[in-house]
């Protein structure tokens, strides 16, 4: 099987850890990494993100790694530039601006968060970097939103904030260690209401109900699922959250300890 695909990644650590979008490398049996002077490195996978399209792999190179910037600081306007490796031509660099600073739920993922911005993004540009005119790292090209395929359309990235939490957590863990309070919830005429509590999960443990309807989260007034699914999933493990509940027309406040995520729910 001569099968071959091509993607970018960007260099986050002295010791060789790469960073680039999980569909990149996703069935890949070998990887090999070619820097930009042009030497080749064989590269294994520590871990992978689905959720975020983020993937960590290592490689023997050692050598400088970009350094992140805050993308919490980068605003609509600001001019920035596309690294990849295109239609696998070499590396072109191409300019854009940022044209929206949370382009959440875009797709159909309730976590996505993204840098928008116009400058072409191709295949092949998926996992490079997304860089500010100090050539630091403000996000990881994750994918272009094009009708007819070509770089007419959004250039997504990653927030650098995010990728750098993430490829802290995968090196320590070898997974994205996300926060579980073991319960599902629907849309209803009633509100957000629980469909199902795991059984010895956090929820359960506080004493929530199937059929309970949350009315807050840390004080933040619940009116619709996504809203619980965001916060449950910026949650960290051992946190603890004043969670409000309606149950026969009384109003219920429980604490949930925010647990790991078991490694099945991923």
């Amino acid at each position: 099987n001569t099968d071959r695909g091509r993607g970018s990644g960007v260099i986050v650590t002295d010791q060789g850890h790469i960073v680039t979008n999980e569909h990149v490398i996703r069935g890949a049996k070998k990887i090999r990494i070619i820097t930009s002077e042009n030497i080749s490195y064989s590269a294994s996978i520590v871990g992978v993100d689905s959720i975020t399209d983020i993937a960590l792999i290592k490689s023997s190179y050692i050598g400088e790694a970009l350094t992140f910037s805050d993308s919490s600081k980068v605003k609509i306007g600001d001019i920035v530039l596309a690294i990849g490796n295109p239609f696998g031509v070499g590396q072109t660099l191409t300019q854009g601006i940022i044209s929206r600073t949370n382009s959440g739920h875009i797709t159909e993922n309730p976590l996505d968060e993204f840098l928008q911005s116009d400058a072409a993004i191709n295949p092949g540009n998926s996992g490079g970097a997304m860089v500010n005119l100090s050539g630091n790292l403000i996000g990881i090209n994750t994918m272009n939103l094009s009708i007819g395929g070509g770089s007419d359309g959004i250039g997504l990235a990653v927030p650098s904030n995010l990728v750098k939490k993430i490829t802290e957590q995968i090196i320590k863990y070898g997974r994205v260690v996300r926060g579980y309070v073991g319960l599902s919830a629907l849309d209803t005429s009633d509100g957000v209401t629980i469909s199902n509590v795991m059984e010895d999960g956090p929820a359960y443990s506080s004493g929530l109900k199937t059929n309970d309807v949350i009315m807050s989260i840390d004080n933040t007034k619940i009116t619709h699922i996504q809203q619980v699914v965001k916060i449950v999933a910026s949650l960290e493990v051992n946190q603890e959250i004043d969670v409000t509940i309606k149950r026969d027309g009384n109003l219920i406040n429980s604490i949930i300890k925010v647990a790991a995520m078991p490694e099945a729910h991923i």
